[in-house]
């Protein structure tokens, strides 16, 4: 059903809950533009009053907007991909129907996007379709989209008509569409300026160029991108763009070049575009003046355009474009195409745009010379990228003409949309310009994608690259080729089916063969035990990737030292901030000289350290050692050395003293992630050791008796923290014998509180007494803070039990707890309501942790980790929601982290298993629903598949792969 309107017309606007561009931020204005002109031929006349008073308006206006509200439609979209200048999000925005028979929305360039777009088209009466792209221009603020008309059976829809030559100074508009993610907004106006330059967004984002663009004084919303602006007679006049949030100033694209690249795509035809690489501004006559104009040609110029009050003038001129080899330079002012005086920007790109692969003749004005240059016009399609290679997620296309006139550069070169794993060490992952990768140059991504097939996996490689903005200062990193976290994929862009068509590109090198390598270390100088020296050559880097965001975890990346504390089986220590969860790719860096490979063998459950290994053959004879590790605690007052690296890479020693040891508090994350618990610092007394993330505290022989390692806090913070060895000793003891560690545990967390707070809970004086018999320099007794949930212990001990004995041992230290380890049952006295109770608790086997992992419309599923167990009361279920990502589908219809999943599709979901079924059972762009519970809050969301871009995968444990992890299936 279709109602065509000639004299009525509606708005429309962008939503702004998650705004794609803000296209609502400040933007740059100078003395030029804050003046006004009149029009002539190429700059229409203008009108100064409404055409009937406001008040007599007011009933137009209300049978305009209820007339144009079957026009009007609210966009709810995601872009997957980061691609140019837009990165991954979920936004809501407007558009409106221009076609109705064929089914075209006129939306902004920056709704629809340079790279790949899912979404949904809402109707006035919520009828919702899908939309896709079929048109987005390369510099223009201005795109289509298309849906199925036959699928919109209930409304009568309207086409809203386009009127460019309608626009004028001093009529009334309103701005019609979604005020942030409303249904409908209604923001009225008048047009104040219809000859503004095109407003600036800032830096490495779209900026449009080489238009007019009008301003209004009206108020505006955040959303109102894709609004039609609305005249009184029912016409669109302009399309919302942006504005100001500082002041009631909105600005609106002219409709001149979105009405003839309508006409072409109604016709089917592609929509020719052209470029001379060159970017323009209009300037008043009397900044023309000053550089350079002659007189007589001001006034040529203004007796053949008496309404105009400026000419052209080139301001950006981009290297190695047919604009700079014809010899157009910045300054240039714009005489003439062709014989023909053009001082208007719709003039200048219907002469471009109508002779794409032809040249023009440009006469233009430098310091007051008239010179004439032929000018190739190019195609701005080829010059605008339609495809895009990923790594991982790793999003790399040729740099745009859009970009490229932002920072004056060339138009070529591989620009990193998202830098991703390939560039993870890099600090600043914006603006990056790839040159090189395994020191073969990489000018377009053909060339990349030949470089990077031809790298053997688990490579290290160097990659050189400089940014848009500097390219005279080149950087390198050192990045590690892991493809099975990392696939290779060619995506082109497709409007037909309005999808990115990707290809994944299998060719590639398998592992080489590591050979045996000889390093050595460097040496430590100065008056330093033999003992103490040769700690030097026990310390090495360890460097995890974690592909996959798991277990509350937000690192892709993390790198710092470890201890090798046995040569014969290569076993070496490490923070558990280093290697947070168990799917990690794991290498070692030898002497800073040599990478080899390593896996994960434990996590510990309460302390901070992991342990790996690596394989000892693959350094040959390499003198490498094994700390000797010293089972005597530190205590306060005793005389310590912590052997550590220094900032510059070498070895250093610092003399130090242990100024206390006490229990370490972290507090809970707000989404639950590992935290070291049940654990005593070492403090030291020297602040020098401060500056350091990474240190070993030995005796004067060199025995290691502490390991100082960055932990992680709250929040994905960090902090140092010093322990003592005998403390983990029961998790590498057996690892040093070749056996797995077969720990037992507790599953509760204590926290030390003063004495005088257990009096106050009921602590006898008898007790009291005993307890402060040979106590240790702090005097605190131990109350249980955390019981983990599905633990033997959560319904036999209490939060707030103040434990006085176990197994008849009184409690006076944390490492009383270590008993835990190797007892399958437990005696405890607590103190609880002001009486002492003897429970007996059973131990659990040490848990690995998540064995299978589904990643499900890019949302991370898993069983609930130790960290959710400690913080939550109840268990809803067995599927817990550890991670959304941006620009899915689950972000898309918020589907939240920290939810605990019951049902979907109404089927009950127990365990990873069935939720695992009931997911791969879903088809591609249905609506599945998802029932959460958080804190006995129930939830229903309806999530549309996409697996396209976002397939259903399955990861489970493997204990033959490098990793520990592969891959059990993938659902595209």
């Amino acid at each position: 059903m279709v109602e065509k309107i000639n004299e009525m017309d509606v708005d429309s606007s962008q939503n702004s809950t998650f705004s794609k561009r803000r296209r609502t931020g400040l933007v740059s204005s100078n003395i030029n533009d804050d003046i006004g002109v009149a029009h002539d031929a190429e700059h229409p006349a203008v009108s100064v009053v409404s055409d009937v008073t406001a008040l007599k308006d007011v009933p137009k206006w209300q049978e305009v907007t209820e007339a144009t509200l079957g026009g009007i439609v609210a966009v709810r979209a995601s872009q997957p991909i980061s691609f140019d200048t837009d990165y991954v999000t979920c936004f809501n925005a407007t558009g409106f129907i221009i076609d109705a028979e064929r089914g075209i929305i006129l939306t902004n360039r920056h709704v629809v996007g340079a790279g790949p777009f899912v979404g949904e088209a809402i109707m006035y009466d919520h009828e919702e379709v899908e939309v896709r792209g079929i048109y987005r221009d390369p510099i223009h603020d201005f795109g289509f989209l298309q849906f199925d008309p036959s699928r919109v059976k209930y409304m009568k829809m309207v086409e809203i008509p386009l009127a460019p030559e309608h626009a004028r100074v001093g009529i009334d508009v309103r701005i019609i569409g979604n005020d942030a993610g409303e249904k409908l907004s209604i923001l009225a106006g008048s047009v104040s300026r219809i000859d503004r330059n095109a407003p600036d967004y800032g830096t490495y984002t779209y900026n449009d160029f080489n238009t007019f663009y009008i301003q209004s004084a009206s108020n505006l919303s955040g959303g109102s991108s894709g609004s039609p602006v609305i005249d009184i007679h029912g016409r669109a006049v302009a399309l919302q763009a942006g504005g100001r949030t500082n002041e009631a100033t909105n600005f609106f694209l002219p409709l001149d070049r979105v009405k003839r690249a309508y006409e072409f795509i109604k016709e089917g035809k592609p929509v020719p575009r052209g470029t001379v690489q060159v970017k323009f501004t209009y300037s008043p006559f009397d900044d023309v003046r000053r550089l350079g104009l002659p007189e007589e040609t001001e006034a040529m110029v203004r007796r053949i355009r008496p309404g105009g009050i400026g000419m052209l003038v080139a301001v950006t001129v981009l290297p190695d474009g047919p604009g700079s080899v014809a010899g157009l330079e910045e300054g240039d002012v714009l005489v003439s195409i062709n014989g023909e005086v053009v001082t208007h920007f719709v003039t200048l790109e219907g002469m471009l745009d109508d002779n794409v692969g032809s040249e023009l003749k440009l006469v233009v004005n430098r310091g007051g010379t008239d010179i004439e240059v032929d000018v190739l016009v190019e195609d701005m399609h080829e010059v605008t990228p339609s495809q895009m290679v990923t790594y991982g997620d790793t999003v790399v296309n040729n740099l745009s003409y859009q970009l490229a006139n932002s920072f004056n550069r060339p138009v070529c070169g591989v620009y990193a949309a998202n830098a991703g794993t390939l560039l993870a060490p890099v600090f600043d992952h914006v603006g990056i310009l790839i040159e090189s990768i395994d020191s073969k140059l990489v000018n377009n991504i053909e060339e990349f994608v030949e470089v990077m097939k031809a790298i053997p996996d688990h490579l290290y490689v160097n990659v050189v690259f400089y940014y848009i903005h500097d390219k005279s200062a080149k950087h390198t990193v050192l990045t590690q080729i892991l493809r099975q976290w990392n696939s290779l994929k060619l995506y082109t862009r497709n409007d037909t089916t309005g999808l990115w068509d990707c290809k994944k590109i299998p060719d590639y090198p398998k592992p080489r063969e590591i050979a045996p390598t000889d390093v050595r270390f460097p040496t430590m100088g100065g008056d330093v035990p033999p003992g103490v020296a040769a700690l030097v050559r026990s310390i090495v880097r360890v460097r995890c990737y974690m592909p996959v965001t798991t277990e509350g975890n937000y690192d892709s990346e993390w790198s710092s030292y470890g201890v090798v504390v046995d040569t014969d089986r290569g076993l070496v220590i490490v923070s558990r901030r280093t290697v947070q969860v168990s799917l990690c790719e794991l290498s070692l860096m030898v002497a800073d000289s040599v990478f080899i490979p390593a896996k994960l063998l434990f996590l510990h459950p309460t302390h901070n350290i992991a342990i790996i290994q690596y394989d000892p053959k693959h350094l040959g004879t390499t003198e490498i050692y094994a700390a000797p590790l010293s089972e005597k605690p530190l205590k306060q007052g005793d005389e310590t050395r912590m052997v550590t690296q220094s900032r510059f890479g070498g070895p250093v020693c610092i003399k130090t003293v242990v100024s206390g040891v006490a229990p370490v508090a972290i507090r809970e994350s707000a989404e639950p992630r590992w935290r070291c618990i049940n654990t005593e610092a070492i403090h030291l007394e020297s602040q020098s050791v401060k500056s350091h993330g990474f240190g070993l505290l030995s005796d004067e022989n060199g025995s290691v008796q502490g390991l100082y390692m960055s932990c992680m806090k709250e929040e994905n913070k960090d902090m140092k923290i010093a322990i003592n060895i005998c403390d983990i000793m029961p998790a590498v003891a057996p690892l040093q014998k070749g056996l797995s560690p077969t720990l037992r545990c507790l599953n509760i967390e204590v926290e030390a509180r003063p004495f005088i707070i257990a009096r106050v809970a009921g602590l006898s004086d008898k007790r009291l007494q005993e307890l402060q018999q040979g106590m240790s320099s702090t005097a605190l007794v131990f109350r249980v803070k955390k019981v983990e949930n599905l633990s033997t212990a959560y319904n036999v001990l209490k939060e707030l039990d103040y434990i006085i004995s176990i197994n008849g041992k009184l409690m006076r230290e944390l490492s009383d707890l270590n008993i835990q380890y190797t007892e399958q049952s437990l005696e405890i006295v607590v103190l609880r309501n002001k009486q002492e109770l003897t429970m007996h608790v059973d131990t659990m086997d040490y848990d690995r942790g998540v064995n299978k992992i589904v990643l499900w419309s890019g949302a991370t599923f898993q069983a609930p980790h130790k960290a959710v167990l400690q913080q939550t009361r109840t268990v809803p279920s067995g599927v817990y929601c550890t991670s959304v990502a941006n620009g899915s589908p689950a972000s898309q219809y918020s589907l939240e982290t920290c939810n605990w999943i019951t049902h979907v599709n109404g089927e009950k979901i127990s365990d990873i298993d069935s939720f695992e079924r009931a997911v791969r059972a879903c088809a591609d762009g249905t609506y599945v629903r998802i029932k959460t519970d958080v804190f006995e809050i129930r939830k229903v969301y309806s999530v549309k598949t996409c697996y396209h871009y976002w397939p259903t995968q399955t990861l489970v444990r493997d204990d033959s792969e490098l990793s520990g992890w592969r891959h059990a299936g993938t659902k595209a």
